[in-house]
């Protein structure tokens, strides 16, 4: 018997240490598979990341490196013309403008406080440039606009023609941004939709020519619970409604901070708002902002854009905008510490009608202006131009 009990213990103690090392094996033969996915998965996000790099590299008329895929397209004539007439026009513009716009914003926008602020620019269209100018810290940028989407070219299969057709459309669609600070819409819809493809190219080249690095792109929508999601998952969620449409950029800043950068595609109107809810339901996740509104056509200024203009005055808790954004009069004193800057008696002439007078009155009075350093708005003009810095009061 105790044969018997000692060959039975032998035979379990067997079994026990080939089931152990069956298990082990198993194990590392799933580890091994897993550890090459990551590779993989590693390489191919590396490879994403050079071409999405490259490809906003070459658009902005910037230096490649002498391996990349586009070193050979960036010797033609067209990309040298336009890369060189680009480094012009951006060394004027930074000049000119946005060296001044950087240091008043330290000074007076506190950025500091800022640090890791989402910016909410609606009515932005792909202007970038000037959320990151005024606010360099924020850790997301939330860009609202009619202009699609869009994709982002394809270099490589660019004749040297078309190259020079597609740089000619670049030069249209930013010359007036980079000589007036703001975008002309009726350019946009033909410039962007037609000539572009969307905004998606603008913004890459803004994000370049900031010296930031694209991590990836990804197309996106909003689903009806607010949330940014796939277009495959919003399909997935069988709601009915047509989901509002962005895009996703994920980016790293000079000093190497993740950020990301979403435009997306809507209308702002009340009834379009309440036709698609989703995007409202998105913003309020969104919690506390900091908005930023340029060259907002006065849109505002009228009853049906007021469920936009409630929820930035609801959720803000710092406005900079010029005189075309949210009428003076609702930044009640009660709520508001209000500052202005600049000058301002009346709008161009296209928009004479939206002259506020409660905003003429406060710049009137004693002591109750500081000057700006620099044009910005439709009146571009440095002498001209205004900005109105409005913190909301703690408790409000």
């Amino acid at each position: 018997m105790s044969y018997l009990r000692g060959s039975l213990i032998a035979a379990v103690t067997v079994w026990m240490i080939a089931a152990c090392l069956f298990i082990s094996g198993c194990g590392r033969t799933a580890e091994t598979p897993s550890d090459g996915e990551k590779k993989k998965a590693s390489a191919a996000s590396e490879a994403r990341q050079l071409e999405l790099n490259d490809t906003a590299r070459f658009i902005a008329g910037l230096p490649l490196s002498t391996d990349s895929v586009l070193a050979k397209m960036s010797t033609l004539p067209a990309w040298r013309k336009y890369a060189d007439s680009f480094n012009k026009n951006w060394m004027s513009l930074d000049k000119s403008r946005m060296a001044s716009m950087r240091k008043w914003a330290g000074d007076e926008l506190r950025t500091g406080s800022n640090d890791n602020a989402t910016v909410f620019y609606p009515f932005s269209g792909p202007d970038f440039l000037h959320a990151a100018t005024f606010f360099p810290k924020a850790g997301s940028y939330v860009l609202v606009a009619l202009e699609p989407v869009g994709t982002a070219p394809d270099i490589q299969h660019m004749t040297p023609d078309s190259m020079d057709q597609y740089f000619s459309a670049v030069n249209r669609s930013l010359q007036e941004v980079l000589s007036f600070s703001f975008f002309k819409t009726d350019n946009m819809k033909v410039d962007l939709k037609e000539e572009l493809n969307g905004s998606l190219p603008i913004l890459m080249i803004f994000l370049a020519r900031t010296e930031n690095r694209i991590d990836d792109i990804q197309f996106v929508e909003i689903s009806d619970t607010g949330d940014v999601v796939t277009p495959d998952a919003s399909r997935a969620s069988g709601s009915g409604r047509k989901p509002p449409k962005g895009v996703d950029i994920t980016f790293r800043s000079p000093d190497g901070v993740e950020k990301h950068l979403y435009y997306f595609s809507v209308n702002l109107r009340n009834d379009d708002l309440k036709r698609s809810p989703a995007f409202m339901t998105y913003l309020a996740k969104l919690g506390t902002v900091t908005s930023y509104l340029k060259s907002a056509s006065y849109l505002m200024y009228k009853d049906y854009f007021s469920t936009i203009r409630g929820a930035i005055l609801d959720q803000s808790a710092l406005v900079v905008q010029d005189d075309s954004g949210i009428p003076y009069g609702f930044f009640k004193p009660d709520k508001w510490d209000v500052a202005l800057y600049g000058v301002y008696s009346k709008p161009i002439e296209m928009f004479v009608t939206r002259k506020d007078e409660q905003l003429v009155r406060a710049y009137q009075t004693v002591n109750a202006r500081k000057p700006l350093p620099f044009g910005i708005g439709y009146n571009w003009r440095q002498g001209q131009s205004n900005l109105l810095v409005a913190r909301k009061k703690t408790g409000k």
